[in-house]
């Protein structure tokens, strides 16, 4: 039921790689740049992959958001990633059956201020289970979980827990956020005519966002962001 549009100035070209000056040393100001850049993008492809999925796997399943806490205070980034990798495989054969992968589920990571690590996870298909079941299938500290029914873009929800800390200097070159396998992909369409068209039908009422904004590529772009849950 979430829609973006965007419009660009200029013509967009994929696959491109620019020549010259790759080898030298980017200044700080550019090095900044790239970060942003790239926490940019993650925030788009969460956004957009989370709301792909929301109540996408029927009317027997359910998106329930978690957060995973270490009462152990577990600051190292892959003893944390093993212990969540360990949960997935127990919820999996709780729930399922099996250790394999069919549990669907999006997770972002978050350093507490005194360094402890927790995870924020958003589970897109499972059946109804308390708390207290999952708190002791977690084995590593408290479980909380975040009311999402009333939410009506789960994406841009999702993504302020990315904002807060896809910059943080623990996670430089790690993944800050990651997602299991098998999920929905957001369906893009670019041919020009038809993204007219479905533009030309999107009711003005529904539209949330409708901002402008200069890109170095791209030029001028506008985006516009219609919720037909609303």
């Amino acid at each position: 039921g979430v829609i973006e549009v965007y419009e660009y100035e200029r013509p967009v070209f994929k696959g491109f790689k620019s020549r010259g000056g790759r080898n030298q040393e980017a200044d700080e100001e550019e090095k900044e740049k790239n970060r942003q850049d790239t926490l940019r993008r993650a925030r788009q492809e969460i956004r957009r992959i989370v709301n792909a999925n929301v109540g996408a796997y029927g009317e027997h399943y359910t998106a329930k958001f978690l957060t995973l806490t270490f009462g152990n205070k577990v600051t190292d980034l892959d003893q944390a990633h093993y212990e969540f990798k360990k949960f997935i495989k127990r919820m999996n054969y709780h729930l399922f059956g099996t250790k394999c992968g069919n549990l669907r589920y999006t997770a972002v990571v978050e350093f507490h201020k005194s360094g402890v690590i927790h995870y924020h996870v958003i589970i897109y298909n499972i059946p109804y289970t308390r708390v207290e079941v999952i708190q002791q299938i977690w084995g590593n500290g408290w479980v909380w979980i975040n009311k999402i029914d009333n939410v009506d873009n789960v994406g841009a929800y999702v993504c302020k827990y990315l904002t807060k800390e896809g910059d943080d200097e623990r996670l430089r070159g790690r993944k800050c956020y990651f997602n299991s396998r098998g999920l929905f992909k957001p369906f893009v369409i670019e041919d020009e005519k038809k993204t007219e068209m479905i533009k030309r039908s999107l009711p003005r009422e529904k539209r949330t966002v409708s901002v402008a904004y200069e890109n170095d590529y791209t030029g001028i772009t506008i985006y516009e962001q219609y919720n037909l849950n609303r």
